[in-house]
């Protein structure tokens, strides 16, 4: 523990707190207060504690269970020093936030009398070390994040009120924390998930600890990598040079890509290398940062220059949306985007763009009657007028902006089984209602079958094991396609903490990385949808590539499926208008297999495929209709 004293124009207070801590470490620190005159009666210090990460399952401050970590007491030198601790939880026009545990963040230290020039109080927070009960509690612990990559803080802040009348001054006497990963665990390896023969490619590397967090400042200089055709076993063997590992291989096929002779564990990299191939991009269409207004109430700083930063550096991301949350589009910045707020998605959006690097597109998340919806805006935001007040729900996004280029993606968590109201803003749209759902647009052609945040929603009987437990008949993928709806597979993270692509994925087959070919190939319906793994997937029926609506005349059906994954698959199945139409049973980590359905089509009918893996994770391509 390191001791630090600032003396200031309240009095003396010295500090003992860590320098760093690793990731999942015991959490503690003491403040020692000394006035310089007299502090009057009901006069205070007020603490606010940063926030680890969004929505965590634990207080991060409580007063009142001795024996519970996370507890924050105070006592004055003398036994007479009145003191009490109370804790508050952080303004929000959110009421759910107010539920959460995690909004306890605000610690009131009252001095019940007083205090005297010269009496010193004694604040501690966290640790094992309380008196008469040393040893006898939980350790009070850090969050296990530690991915930003110019450091991860903790930042406290600390006001003072002197004479009770509730106003406070904050006062710089806490030093930061630094928060620092745990010891190297895994190395991640990235690659295009498609190439074409002699085509020269990076291949980057992350090593991470156990939590996912990456260690930027580890020498990956002599570790060598395998690129093994998995059919043929041939590889090749590439080393570091110029500080890049880049390769290019000689033979279409399917490949992986590991590290040799390493003692943590390895993450692959896979990739079909075809000629006749478009380039597959890997992003995140639904996350969010502290533009948003409910994260920034309960904000681990997960500022936009954050997010991109981890979809560049750590995630590894082709693309990405930052989709910011509103019910409204009105100047109740408390609650909605407002127009400044519009302005600054679009800037930082427009600040990020590297065309070939990393594609930015600027978005909102829309609450409205019909559910949640992600608009994703092709061009700058400067080039979209901020909506009117009576753009409400996302039939009038449609109609506001029907000659510009947007995309919108429902987002099914709204009517989930078993799932609370949100805010006072969302009572009055309770139930699912297909009725809200029957208006149609070109420019609404993708559907969220994952994230992150909420799981999965393909069909009502599929498990849900994350927040929501089940899925409401009628609001499911399957259900909307069955009635028609032309809608594409994606998924994605809906993560709140600045580190877009942790979770669900979406690839995309596109020809260049730009905004203007990643938004057509969206718009197309060229997708993968994936819980997080780049499983690489060519999916076709009679040549007709996934996304098409065809025409069909009583002819067979040949379909096609290529697929290789970084760990092994367990099963292919095709589905056909929502049930599983054929299961191929794997035992490997790629196949190329082609299936025939020779049944005369009566209606309408749509296919897809959906892969799982042995580790439990699941991939899904958009589907291919055929129409009579």
């Amino acid at each position: 523990m390191k001791k630090n004293t600032i003396v200031n124009q309240f009095g003396t207070f010295q500090t003992k707190t860590c320098e760093e801590i690793v990731v999942n470490g015991e959490l503690e620190w003491e403040i020692k207060f000394t006035p310089n005159e007299k502090i009057e009666k009901g006069g205070s210090i007020k603490i606010v504690v940063p926030a680890y990460q969004h929505q965590r399952s634990e207080e991060y401050l409580q007063a009142y269970d001795y024996w519970k970590p996370n507890y924050i007491y105070a006592v004055g030198e003398e036994e007479d020093t009145k003191v009490d601790v109370k804790i508050e939880k952080v303004p929000s026009a959110f009421s759910h936030i107010n539920m959460w545990v995690d909004s306890n963040r605000i610690a009131i230290v009252s001095l019940e009398n007083g205090l005297e020039q010269g009496e010193t109080i004694i604040i501690k927070f966290g640790g094992i070390d309380r008196p008469w009960l040393e040893g006898e509690c939980s350790p009070s612990r850090v969050s296990q994040f530690a991915f930003k990559s110019e450091g991860t803080y903790l930042e406290y802040q600390v006001y003072m009120d002197i004479d009770g009348s509730g106003k406070y001054e904050e006062i710089n006497v806490m030093p930061s924390i630094k928060v620092v990963p745990e010891k190297p665990n895994k190395v991640v390896i990235t690659a295009p998930s498609s190439v074409k023969v002699d085509e020269v490619f990076n291949i980057k590397l992350n090593v991470e600890d156990r939590f996912n967090n990456p260690i930027f400042d580890y020498n990956t200089d002599s570790m060598k990598l395998s690129v093994t055709n998995v059919e043929t076993k041939e590889f090749v063997i590439i080393e570091k040079q110029n500080d890049v590992f880049a390769t290019s291989i000689k033979n279409e096929g399917f490949y992986e890509i590991s590290v040799i002779n390493e003692e943590l564990i390895v993450e692959k990299a896979v990739l079909i290398c075809n000629n006749s191939m478009e380039k597959l991009l890997w992003g995140d269409l639904h996350i969010h940062s502290n533009l948003t207004a409910n994260i920034r109430d309960n904000d681990c700083g997960a500022f936009p220059s954050q997010g991109y930063s981890y979809a560049e550096k750590v995630s590894r991301l082709d693309y990405i949306c930052l989709s910011e949350q509103t019910f409204m589009f009105n100047e109740d910045r408390s609650v909605n985007v407002n127009k400044e707020t519009w302005n600054k998605i679009g800037e930082e959006a427009d600040k990020y763009y590297k065309e070939g690097e990393l594609v930015t597109f600027p978005g909102i998340e829309l609450h409205s009657k019909r559910g949640d919806t992600v608009i994703l805006f092709r061009d700058s935001l400067s080039n979209y007028q901020y909506p009117t007040e009576d753009v409400t729900h996302i039939q009038h996004v449609w109609e506001f902006y029907k000659d510009k280029h947007f995309i919108t993606m429902p987002h099914l968590h709204r009517y989930c089984n078993g799932r609370p109201i949100k805010d006072q803003q969302e009572k009055k749209y309770t139930g699912f209602e297909y009725s809200n759902w029957e208006q149609s647009d070109d420019n609404e052609v993708l559907c969220e079958v994952y994230s992150s945040q909420w799981g999965r929603f393909e069909n009502k009987n599929h498990p849900m094991i994350l927040k929501a437990r089940a899925n409401v008949e009628g609001n499911t993928v399957v259900d909307f396609l069955n009635k028609g709806k032309k809608w594409g597979i994606i998924a994605n993270s809906d993560g709140h903490d600045g580190n877009p692509g942790y979770g669900g994925i979406t690839g995309v087959y596109a020809n260049e990385k730009t905004r203007e070919d990643i938004f057509d190939s969206l718009k197309a319906r060229k997708t993968i949808a994936s819980t997080h793994p780049r499983v690489a997937i060519k999916f076709d029926i009679n040549e007709h590539e996934m996304g098409i609506i065809a025409k069909h005349n009583g002819e067979d059906r040949n379909i096609n499926v290529k697929v290789i994954a970084p760990s092994k698959i367990q099963k292919i199945e095709v589905i056909k208008n929502g049930e599983i139409f054929i299961r191929n049973n794997n035992d490997s980590n790629f196949a190329d297999v082609t299936f025939i359905d020779n049944e005369i089509l009566e209606k309408d009918t749509y296919y897809y495929i959906r892969i799982s893996l042995e580790n439990g994770h699941i991939a899904w391509t958009s589907p291919i209709w055929f129409e009579k």
